[in-house]
């Protein structure tokens, strides 16, 4: 179970689909969606710390943690993640939601907001933008392909640490939340984007394709947005952020200071901190 919060299953469109849940469920909602290679557990403290306040829903995106695949594992692409989230929130009887979207999870954030402006209040982009950095998001591809499978939940923590060597190491035992352990023994990323998934692994591969035509789906949102950078991302640099907000009619850039790419679990305080003003600020401008 997460943090102060709630794990279920609902079927949506004849997939199931898991997620993670806090706050009370009349509080306005928030929806969570977190990168490429996540699961929604890394919006466990962010969930706990808004708790009090909003009703926030983090799912498992297709191909990922204990959620059914797409149907046409072609289309995977960011149009195709976003058609799937306006059924998802009517399941949950939500009509606009605030959307937190890290990475992926907020390329799909915007497509939404693009195609479905009644459904998005507001959105938080945590370290990603409309142009990403090449050698940035190769790193990212490099290690999700880099192994097969992991001898024991020890090696999956040493290899995450070689990956994050900033980070403080991380304990084996929560890994259970991001693998799952094969019938041979070995333990397996629950998303399939590495080499055991050859048709995603290729469009991971050409992610560039992923962006294409994202540019002017940004200029179509009208939603309040701000766009966290990790000051020490390789993924979106200062340009690119500030060249996605401008793109934004209603758009301001803030630096997470310590942290990169993964900011949200880099330096979780200082998130949080700023998710929340963003969000408590929509109902008390002033």
């Amino acid at each position: 179970m997460p943090l102060d919060g709630r794990s279920g299953f609902v079927r949506v469109a004849d997939r199931q689909v898991h997620y993670l849940e806090w706050g009370p469920a009349d509080g306005p909602p928030v929806l969570a969606m977190h990168g490429g290679g996540q699961t929604s557990y890394m919006f466990e403290e962010t969930g706990a710390a808004l708790r009090d306040r909003y009703h926030v829903i983090a799912p498992d995106l297709p191909h990922h943690g204990e959620s059914d695949p797409l149907a046409d594992p072609e289309r995977f692409g960011r149009i195709a993640l976003a058609e799937t989230v306006p059924p998802l929130l009517d399941e949950f009887g939500v009509q606009q939601a605030a959307i937190i979207g890290a990475s992926l999870g907020g390329i799909v954030g915007l497509t939404l907001a693009a195609r479905w402006p009644e459904r998005v209040r507001a959105i938080v982009l945590i370290d990603v933008g409309h142009r990403l950095e090449e050698s940035g998001v190769r790193r990212i591809i490099d290690f999700l392909g880099r192994h097969e499978s992991f001898g024991s939940l020890d090696e999956a923590a040493a290899a995450i640490a070689e990956y994050l060597p900033h980070r403080k190491r991380t304990d084996p035992e929560r890994l259970r939340r991001n693998l799952r352990q094969r019938a041979d023994g070995r333990w397996v990323w629950k998303h399939g984007l590495g080499r055991a998934s050859n048709q995603l692994t290729s469009q991971a591969t050409d992610w560039q394709d992923i962006l294409a035509g994202l540019g002017e789906d940004v200029a179509r949102v009208h939603a309040p947005v701000l766009v966290l950078r990790g000051a020490r991302s390789d993924v979106l640099s200062s340009a690119g952020a500030e060249e996605v907000a401008e793109l934004l009619p209603n758009a301001e850039v803030v630096e997470v200071g310590d942290a990169g790419h993964l900011a949200a679990g880099d330096n979780p305080t200082s998130t949080i901190d700023l998710v929340r003003r963003f969000l408590d600020g929509l109902d008390d401008p002033g």
